[in-house]
């Protein structure tokens, strides 16, 4: 499944990869996108051994105020062969 987190500010490269290392290091967490310049952050995770809420949580507790709630995708890998 994919998440995406919309942060309350916009990142800076330190912060991008702070947010970056604290999200992969969740079990179940498979690749983080986070960009500088941005207040987005792209997680694609396991739905079987972690939640967008546990990952919005994450956010919060490592100082990353969250805005709103993050959006979820399935897991569709956007090559058509799924039909999605």
């Amino acid at each position: 499944m994919q998440f995406n987190l919309q942060l309350a500010g916009l990142l800076d490269a330190a912060s991008a990869a702070s947010i970056a290392d604290t999200l992969r290091a969740i079990g179940g967490v498979e690749a983080v996108h986070a960009v500088a310049g941005t207040n987005r952050v792209t997680v694609a995770f396991d739905v079987d051994r972690t939640s967008a809420q546990e990952i919005e949580t994450a956010a919060k507790r490592s100082g990353f105020p969250v805005r709103g709630g993050g959006s979820a995708h399935g897991g569709c890998c956007g090559s058509g062969g799924c039909g999605g």
